[in-house]
């Protein structure tokens, strides 16, 4: 039994750090190119200045320990590192709002947990349109519980678009894997 238990620990721990290891290649990929792009066209400054904001980022987001939980504050700082890249790359089209009382900055999530729903954010609500997209994002307290509400004003996907069936795509599907495994 205490083996069973082992082995079953072990599973699950594989599996946290295989959801939480899965960096999205589009987000890397597109900030690699803005990067080229930005030095090809000799706006060297903007292109320094976002590879010491990749650099900070991929710090934050690889080096933190997968089974962690952590204050919802180291959270919000790491979404904060990935939106200051992706606003060097969307410029004025994207807007940020983040809304949380100073006594949550404390309660405590599962690290990187809120990464895929930002990302989902920026990739859906930012990329697809030319106009300003705000991207929201509000702590509360319902009774014990942590709420975090993601949302963005963007256009309102193709339900026949690249969602995977029952409409959960590999983010969201992501980020449910992980909180099953932690709380069941």
């Amino acid at each position: 039994r205490e083996r069973a238990l082992a082995a079953q620990s072990q599973a699950n721990l594989a599996q946290l750090k295989m959801l939480r290891y899965q960096l999205n290649p589009h987000f890397l990929f597109n900030t690699l190119n803005a990067v080229s792009a930005s030095v090809i066209t000799g706006r060297n400054d903007e292109a320094e200045s976002m590879l010491a904001r990749l650099a900070e980022f991929l710090r934050l987001t690889l080096s933190a320990d997968p089974q962690a939980i952590i204050p919802l504050e180291d959270e919000l700082a790491t979404l904060q590192a990935y939106l200051e890249i992706e606003s060097v790359r969307f410029r004025d089209r994207l807007g940020v709002a983040f809304s949380c009382p100073n006594d949550l900055l404390g309660a405590l999530v599962p690290s990187f947990v809120l990464q895929p729903l930002i990302e989902n954010a920026v990739k859906h609500g930012v990329a697809p349109t030319s106009r300003p997209v705000t991207i929201r994002l509000e702590a509360s307290r319902d009774g014990d519980d942590l709420v975090v509400i993601v949302e963005d004003d963007g256009e309102a996907p193709n339900p026949a678009g690249t969602q995977a069936a029952g409409g959960m795509g590999v983010g969201l599907t992501n980020v449910r894997q992980r909180l099953e495994v932690l709380y069941g």
